[in-house]
């Protein structure tokens, strides 16, 4: 007799789980996200939570889930589980339980690791209060997990709002992030925890939505996979964003990327389960690209053990964002110990493959020991074994301590100097095959475009071009290097033709560059940049101090380092994101 009582429980719930969603373009793309990952063959915690959400396959759904319980990180199981507790049998329900009395759930050694682990903790404790530390993994009580748990939350969104997230505005781990906010927005009872939830949730999307641009993520990224870096549209934040801003809205793309890659998006069943509601200014900051603009932000780089002298090194941003393009970039060095991505233009396109970016592919032990106790000699192979392509000349996602970058709106010059012996002696560049124009110019300036976008790439040396599946690698085996990169949209210079042959006049002063690592570079705008390698940085004469950038600058966000109140802004409307008060103001 119990079946028929389960099933109709799960309709009440699915019930009002849909009662608010059957109207609105947004719970419609949430149903269709849902659908996606319940039909997934294999067994994770995200395709049960959307089986149980959708009512697909039910009973096999509930034994896959008892069965599976162990395998999961504590916030998606405790998301799972709250929400879905009243379809689970007492035996479930029982396992979940015993889960966090006997072992607990992985806590990781990242940043997003923990996150996920302490809002796990978070919902057990609450779950499961007034217990003594005989029925917790830890041998603490229900209450000290619970307080433990809280305060490290409030610390990290402390530190994420002041001087910045560590694992910032990456491709991959954004959604790492935005999950467990949103489960605890849904699941926590304290009123000042949902609220602050609620608002790192803004935080985290707007943060996304000043460097969207239709479906891609630009801009420089502490932590980006290589299948992401040559590729943005296939990133899994693009899944979040398709979400939340309905972008991409081609249904070639849906076809081709959504549908397939959804299991590559795991989190991002999260935002189709939650209440959680995205302000529209969020929506309008993500889209309107009516005008160019600057986007400063300072991030800080994850803990660093060893060899520096400052537990979290500031790290610089700066982005231009078109309706075309984004030029975005850091300021190089090494800021994350091996998926950094320093900079890239990623244009607007039909086709895959929409970016050109260079890079030093450096590694070293020494490197990664900046950021992991182990021993020296083990890390890199160790490193390797796990993100496979660590040690390799060819990868795609490197930090170096040897390149550095000026940017200022549509140029950047970006200089290496690769140290004698260093792993590896040159430096390489990404130019995709799905350009729709790609020339070498007598004048040594390379000319390419991508849809809308016009780009002139000029190698400061030598170099040899690889063939390889989906790109033409640029490969200089020069230690003292680099590029100066200026980017137009085509409308705004009559048109691609007439670019190429205005860029051709354009000369790169570098005559003397082996000895003074200087070069200085006049735009077709006028402005004149002159960059020296461990030097000054000059925009038309005058110094640019990297240190006086504020934590966000730009014309849709706003707020200084240390202050934790972050202002959304777009034409009339403010949205004030108070983390020092715990509360949300408009006007």
């Amino acid at each position: 007799m119990r079946r028929p009582v389960f099933i109709m429980v799960f309709l009440v719930t699915l019930g009002s789980l849909y009662a608010m969603a059957d109207d609105g373009v947004f719970e419609a793309r949430q149903r269709r996200f849902l659908e996606v990952v319940s039909r997934e063959p294999g067994v994770s915690i995200h395709s049960l939570a959307a089986k149980f959400a959708v009512g697909r396959d039910i009973q096999r759904a509930m034994m896959e889930f008892d069965s599976a319980i162990g395998s999961f990180h504590g916030y998606t199981l405790m998301g799972t589980f709250l929400r879905f507790r009243s379809i689970l049998p007492d035996s479930t329900r029982g396992k979940v339980r015993d889960i966090f009395r006997s072992r607990g759930l992985y806590r990781g050694d990242t940043e997003n690791h923990w996150v996920m682990h302490y809002a796990g903790l978070y919902l057990a404790a609450q779950t499961w209060p007034h217990e003594d530390g005989t029925q917790w993994f830890n041998g603490r009580s229900s209450d000290e997990n619970f307080r433990d748990a809280k305060e490290w939350l409030n610390h990290w969104m402390t530190v994420a709002t002041t001087i910045g997230q560590g694992e910032f505005d990456s491709p991959t781990y954004m959604p790492a992030f935005l999950a467990p906010m949103l489960v605890l927005y849904d699941c926590a009872t304290d009123p000042a925890m949902k609220t602050k939830a609620q608002m790192m949730c803004d935080l985290l999307l707007a943060d996304f939505a000043v460097e969207h641009l239709h479906g891609n993520y630009g801009g420089g990224h502490s932590r980006d996979y290589p299948a992401d870096i040559i590729n943005p549209l296939a990133a899994q934040t693009t899944r979040v964003l398709w979400l939340y801003f309905g972008e991409p809205k081609r249904e070639t793309w849906e076809e081709a990327n959504f549908l397939p890659r959804v299991r590559s998006s795991w989190e991002s069943v999260f935002a189709a389960l939650s209440t959680y509601r995205m302000p529209d200014i969020i929506l309008h900051i993500a889209t309107d690209r009516s005008t160019p603009y600057v986007q400063r932000e300072r991030k800080r780089v994850r803990n660093v053990m060893r060899f520096g002298d400052e537990l979290n090194p500031p790290a610089y941003k700066y982005s231009y964002i078109t309706e075309d393009y984004i030029l975005g970039s850091l300021q190089g060095g090494v800021l994350e110990p091996f998926q950094q991505h320093t900079w890239d233009v990623t244009f607007v396109s039909e086709k895959p493959n929409n970016t050109i970016f260079t890079l030093h592919p450096y590694y070293s032990s020494r490197q990664l020991g900046m950021f992991f106790p182990e021993e020296l000699n083990v890390l890199a192979q160790d490193v390797d074994r796990y993100k496979l392509v660590y040690t390799s000349p060819d990868k795609w996602n490197s930090s170096s301590p040897y390149e550095q970058t000026f940017q200022n709106k549509n140029i950047i010059i970006v200089l290496y100097n690769i140290a004698p012996g260093a792993h590896h002696p040159h430096i390489d560049g990404f130019f995709p095959k799905t350009l729709d124009a790609r020339t070498v110019d007598s004048t040594g300036w390379i000319f390419c475009r991508g849809g809308n976008t016009a780009i002139a790439f000029y190698p400061l040396k030598p170099y040899e071009w690889i063939n390889e599946e989906k790109n033409w690698r640029l490969r200089s085996h020069d230690l003292k290097n680099g590029a100066v990169v200026e980017i137009a949209s085509i409308h705004t210079v009559a048109n691609y033709d007439e670019f190429t042959r205005r860029m051709r006049s354009q000369r790169v002063e570098s005559k003397d560059f082996e000895r003074t690592l200087t070069v200085t570079y006049l735009s077709l705008r006028g402005d004149t940049l002159t960059f020296t390698y461990d030097g000054l940085r000059l925009l038309n004469g005058k110094t640019v101090d990297l240190a006086k950038t504020r934590f966000y600058d730009g014309p849709f966000m706003s707020a200084e380092v240390g202050a934790g109140i972050i202002e959304l802004r777009y034409r009339d409307r403010v949205r004030i994101l108070d983390f020092q008060k715990g509360r949300i103001t408009e006007r």
